[in-house]
């Protein structure tokens, strides 16, 4: 069992994140991107022979059941983000070995106005879609207000934007509503790609007021793409596969692998074996209880990657929804009841760290002092305060491998937890792309779920789990004004310091009223074959294929 993970999330996402927030505050151009330490990485091979066209051919196992849509304007799950990050792109990116500088991608340049309301971004000249189409502004606008008006899970990424427009073919001004430091870090997140304006009109889409309505070109889109990436989309076949092709088109350079195949495999074993056999290339989100034996093995490749992602319970204080749950000592109680020591060194193999909520490790102002221990006898005092000695819950949570732990193995410990309180729990294992229907329609009171950022900035999840009537907190129908009123302040303010200051306010605030469960905070860990160069792990989209060569 590996003792003593939790050093790795502290001095990455700490110097990081504090870069970020100060590269949003300071220089109004491009940023010169400055010295970084490296992500832990497989050097690149030397260059050698062209290989045969067998080889060109790159396969990864992982758990495909999350994906409802390929639509850059609808998708909100996590296998998405990889697909989109390798079939469009944005105007800016942020690398893996620094999250903290944001780096020109179809914008080669931008400058920000003194107020900080204004961004005007200069597109690269030679960039083409997947169609032949060139890149443009028009195209920009397109997007994100075809992205606003879809009104879809993620279309709230447009919110800061009061307007668009293009002010030639290959400048681009916006117009934020308030200062929005996070604003450059929000451009990067694949929601906010660029699509081929003229190929999605042909497929019935539109940027129309009414496009939630109107827009037809969701069903072309979850087998084709659109974008200006390195690969094209050309197959989804829900539970089976993904397959990408390299796009012809690129006009930058050509990735090694000319296919990609995403194959859905959900069970850990059976990836296992699949690539100790080599009939995949890649593994991602290695069970835990498997890394001994991937360790062992001459031909693979144990990668670890230094996630900002979360595993949470949710508790709706929401008397209708949530019922007995809508007493903050009973969702106290259940804080309480957890053994996340048992947790993360048992089930986890100490592969996860523990924040105090739902705010991870690694953002300035998140103190891992404050997490929650455990503490029996007050959880059965709490519930006893609340006349709950009886109580009965049903929990929610997606099957499947979740943040490296099977779902099913991860309820029950939780089950067994509160059952040691005097709560009784019983077990729903959910389909994922059910459950997080279910979730999103405000239909489930007591869950365990995942979030993975789609940006690296702490509205990433204060405005989301912290907002009423937005994200997470929309879906349990957790609203408090407090919570609000600091994850508001937290968006505009450009001070680092009071930054972090509301951000320890805020992490009280949620500890005070305990809407969630902070369960873990996992490190990522990803097989590969030998001979495979390239991999980095990046906490938003996971994984570059067009970096990969054998």
């Amino acid at each position: 069992m590996r003792k003593g993970q939790t050093r790795w999330i502290l001095p990455f996402t700490l110097v990081l994140l504090t870069a970020l927030l100060l590269a949003a505050c300071g220089p109004k151009a491009t940023p010169t991107p400055p010295p970084t330490q490296p992500a832990e990485e497989q050097k690149p091979a030397p260059t050698q022979p062209p290989a045969a066209e067998e080889d060109r051919t790159l396969v990864i196992a992982r758990n495909l059941d999350d994906l409802i849509t390929l639509d850059p304007g609808q998708a909100y799950e996590h296998t998405n983000l990889l697909v989109h990050r390798a079939t469009y792109e944005t105007l800016v990116e942020f690398s893996a070995d620094d999250l903290g500088t944001p780096k020109p991608r179809l914008a080669e340049r931008w400058e920000v106005s003194d107020d900080g309301l204004t961004y005007t971004f200069y597109l690269r000249s030679d960039a083409v879609f997947a169609s032949g189409n060139p890149v443009t502004a028009q195209d920009v606008v397109f997007s994100w207000n075809r992205l606003k008006n879809l009104k879809g899970n993620p279309a709230f990424y447009a919110d800061p934007i009061a307007s668009v427009e293009a002010v030639d073919d290959h400048t681009v001004k916006v117009v934020l509503s308030e200062p929005a430091t996070a604003f450059l870090s929000i451009l990067a997140a694949p929601a906010m790609s660029v699509l081929d304006s003229q190929v999605v009109k042909e497929q019935g889409g539109t940027d129309a007021e009414d496009a939630d309505k109107t827009d037809q070109a969701k069903d072309w889109l979850d087998q084709h793409s659109a974008g200006s990436g390195p690969y094209v989309l050309t197959r989804w076949e829900p539970k089976a596969e993904v397959v990408l092709e390299a796009n012809p088109n690129y006009y930058g350079p050509k990735p090694y692998f000319r296919r990609v195949i995403l194959k859905h495999v959900s069970d850990a074993a059976t990836q296992l074996q699949l690539v100790q056999k080599g009939d995949v290339d890649v593994v991602m989100d290695l069970d835990r209880d498997l890394a001994d034996q991937v360790q062992q093995d001459p031909n693979l490749q144990l990668v670890e990657g230094q996630t900002l992602n979360i595993v949470y319970l949710a508790l709706s204080p929401d008397e209708e929804l949530g019922g007995p749950l809508a007493d903050v000592r009973v969702r106290q109680a259940i804080a309480y009841a957890i053994d996340y020591e048992g947790l993360i060194e048992g089930l986890l193999r100490g592969y996860a760290a523990h924040p105090p909520t739902v705010i991870p490790l690694g953002v300035p102002g998140v103190d891992a002092a404050k997490a929650p221990q455990r503490d029996l006898e007050k959880a059965k005092e709490l519930l006893a305060q609340a006349g709950a000695e009886n109580l009965k819950l049903s929990l929610a949570f997606p099957t499947g491998l979740v943040q490296g732990v099977q779902g099913e193995t991860l309820a029950a410990k939780v089950q067994a937890d509160l059952a040691e309180a005097g709560i009784q729990v019983d077990l729903q294992p959910m389909e994922r792309s059910v459950f997080y229907t279910d979730f999103r329609a405000q239909k489930l009171p007591f869950l365990i779920s995942v979030w993975t950022p789609d940006y690296v900035d702490v509205t990433m999840w204060t405005d989301y789990f912290a907002q009423e009537g937005r994200g997470v907190a929309n879906r349990i129908k957790y609203a408090s004004a407090k919570a609000t009123e600091i994850a508001k302040a937290i968006a505009v303010e450009q001070d680092p310091a009071k930054r972090q200051a509301m951000t320890a306010q805020l992490v009280d605030q949620l500890l005070e009223e305990m809407p969630y469960v902070m369960l873990f905070q996992p490190q990522s860990l990803n097989v590969v074959r030998a001979g495979i160069q390239g991999y980095q792990f990046h906490p938003v989209y996971f994984l570059d294929v067009a970096a990969l060569s054998r």
